[in-house]
């Protein structure tokens, strides 16, 4: 058996409607004619508006009681023209009623779902290159609302498309050049007669470090993804983080004697959070490992601490002087493998996203700033402090 269409379920309720109307105004009409216009109503009335005789009345009132209800009376209360332009008028106020409110109704309908096949229409035509097409429905009525909110939907998928489709490409490119690099390296030592000890070496430290940065971005891939995956799964615990900093401080000891940078630190009241050691230890990590690889030789690198107990947050700021970044980098510098605007057009990698992936899922908050005048950029993050 074939199932109606919503179309055809709403026409027939509707006429399901509109016949009971009629049917129940039809009743309505016969007991006004039956209670209100005959029988003991219609006899009181003769009694006390009436010349006439009494015992006429009561013979009347008899021979209506032999007789039952099956006809009207031979006498009227009303006359019989304005009794049926009383009726005639009701009628026409009640069919008109009724005929205006099918017509609204039939007008709110039809438009309602023009509407929703308008918006089934255009949702086949979306696909991943249609993304750009919006219902763009005007008005307040509940289904122009659903419409506006699966436009906004759209304008989310979109924009996480094309991230993704971005960072597909970014991923394959960085992981493409250290190949392209080793592949080049070995084809030119092949084409040669003879190799010399030091052409070898420098081929197998060339491989080695092309290596290494090839682990380094998978690993990064990979914290990456298990983050945005496991949000919900972390363990919390108590974690200072003055001491996570003086360790991963501590691993950096050599490059930053050996770019002679200042380490300025500026660290008040308690330094308590809770929430995933690991992920804190890599947020340090990411950021200082930014920090010094982008520092200017000579440079000055500041990390402050501060307790915020009005604001129940701990302030965590590190700063380095670095001519890397520009003012125009720090809107798009937490994007992944965002390449930057200066005229090396380094790379930030996966490190500063893992960070405020890192920050996110502890409800924390990141922001980046950077002095001109200063050529200074600062990272500053707000993380909930332990209460009592």
């Amino acid at each position: 058996m074939r199932r109606l269409t919503l179309k055809a379920k709403i026409f027939l309720w509707l006429g399901a409607i509109i016949l009971i109307a009629v049917i129940l105004y039809g009743f309505l009409i016969y007991m006004v004619f039956q209670f209100n216009l005959r029988g003991e109503r219609y006899f009181n009335h003769l009694v006390e508006n009436s010349e006439l005789d009494r015992s006429f009345i009561e013979s009347l009132r008899k021979s209506d009681r032999e007789r039952g209800f099956s006809r009207p009376p031979s006498l009227t209360i009303l006359p019989p023209k304005l009794f049926m332009r009383v009726f005639y008028y009701i009628t026409g106020v009640v069919i008109a009623i009724i005929l205006i409110s099918v017509l609204g109704g039939f007008l709110l309908l039809r438009r309602t779902l023009n509407q929703v096949d308008f918006i089934t229409r255009n949702v086949r035509d979306i696909d991943e290159k249609g993304l750009h097409l919006r219902l763009n429905l005007k008005g307040r009525d509940p289904i122009s609302n659903m419409a506006k909110t699966f436009d906004e939907m759209l304008d989310k998928i979109e924009s996480a498309f094309k991230s993704q489709k971005q960072f597909i490409q970014n991923a394959s490119h960085e992981l493409n050049t250290p190949l392209t690099i080793i592949k080049t390296k070995i084809d030119v030592l092949k084409q040669k007669k003879a190799v010399t000890g030091k052409q070898y070496r420098e081929t197998i430290d060339l491989v080695d470090s092309e290596i290494m940065r090839l682990s380094k971005v998978t690993e990064e891939l990979l914290v990456l993804s298990d983050l945005e995956d496991n949000r919900s799964e972390i363990k919390n615990e108590n974690i200072d983080l003055k001491r996570i900093l003086d360790k991963i401080l501590k691993l950096y000891e050599n490059q930053i004697d050996a770019k002679k940078l200042k380490i300025i630190k500026n660290i008040h009241g308690e330094s308590k959070i809770s929430g995933s050691k690991i992920q804190m230890e890599q947020l340090f990590f990411n950021l200082l490992d930014n920090a010094i690889k982008y520092s200017d030789p000579g440079g000055r690198l500041k990390i402050g601490i501060k307790d915020e107990r009005k604001n129940n947050n701990i302030l965590l700021e590190i700063s380095n002087t670095t001519t890397a970044v520009t003012k125009k980098d720090i809107p798009r510098i937490f994007e992944r493998f965002y390449k930057g605007s200066s005229s090396d057009k380094k790379s930030f990698g996966l490190g500063l996203s893992i960070v405020k992936k890192i920050v996110e899922n502890h409800n924390g908050k990141l922001e980046a700033s950077y002095n001109e005048d200063k050529k200074e950029v600062t990272f500053q993050i707000k993380l909930p402090i332990i209460k009592g």
